[in-house]
């Protein structure tokens, strides 16, 4: 019996899922890694990713330093680029960030969901923008800040896949979070329809954010403003939160 397409295209398949594999296991860890380290993360045979790291830093996405350790490469910076002058979500937030920033005066962001996580895809500095800017594509978990409006939102299931594997953890400013805390306050911002953070991700930032849902109520996005915390007040971030609310449903609108 012939193969099918799909059957002939399995090994084929698989060497890609490998190799994006590796790419997530780069743009995830804080530094360079060693083969040893991708193999093992990767559960791949060293000889399989000493394989698939050539043809990757052949093409310019990952590269290997004098000290024997690989990160990505220049290439996928190429790629961001293009996202983020191409994608819709991206491109048509922008004027309502710009005019979030004006109006508020506060900083004013976009995540976009990716999985489990959350992406910085744009961002507008307020009239005081924070010492530290958080890098445009940083990748974030959904436990804290504007993750956890996109968690509240989710639907039920994933939704509850994330909060059933979720331990305790502290936040940036110490706060002991438990899952049972945790799942209150996702109730909570799902009731609310918004977030205030206070050094959930970073110390001294204070925050409010909204959803950005779909025509079917399913979350693609979350929009925020945010500031230092000794000037940002919580009062303040609550009557922004109308705000922030009507610029999530242009831009969903806007897609």
């Amino acid at each position: 019996m012939p193969d099918t397409p799909d059957a002939a295209n399995q090994p084929t398949v698989r060497s890609v899922e490998r190799a994006l594999d590796i790419l997530e296991m780069l743009e995830r860890s804080d530094g360079p890694l060693r083969l040893v380290d991708l193999s093992r993360g990767t559960e791949l045979h060293a000889a399989t990713v000493l394989r698939l790291v050539g043809v990757l830093q052949r093409r310019g996405f990952v590269q290997h330093d004098d000290t024997g350790e690989y990160r990505l490469g220049v290439a996928g910076l190429g790629m961001a680029h293009r996202y983020l002058q191409s994608d819709p979500l991206v491109v048509r937030s922008r004027p309502h960030l710009q005019e979030l920033a004006r109006t508020t005066g506060l900083t004013a962001s976009l995540y976009a969901r990716s999985g489990e996580s959350r992406v910085l895809a744009a961002r507008v500095d307020g009239r005081d923008p924070l010492r530290y800017q958080l890098p445009l594509g940083r990748r974030l978990p959904l436990l804290v800040g504007a993750g956890r409006t996109m968690l509240a939102f989710l639907p039920d299931d994933e939704r509850e896949r994330v909060l059933e594997h979720a331990s305790e953890f502290r936040t940036a400013g110490g706060e002991v979070v438990t899952p049972e805390l945790l799942r209150a306050s996702v109730d909570g911002i799902r009731a609310a329809g918004f977030h205030i953070s206070v050094s959930e991700r970073d110390v001294g930032v204070a925050a409010v954010s909204v959803p950005v849902l779909d025509r079917e109520r399913g979350v693609v996005a979350a929009v925020s403003v945010l500031g230092p915390d000794e000037s940002t007040t919580t009062e303040m971030l609550r009557g922004w939160a109308p705000e922030l609310r009507r610029a999530a449903h242009a831009i969903a609108l806007s897609l």
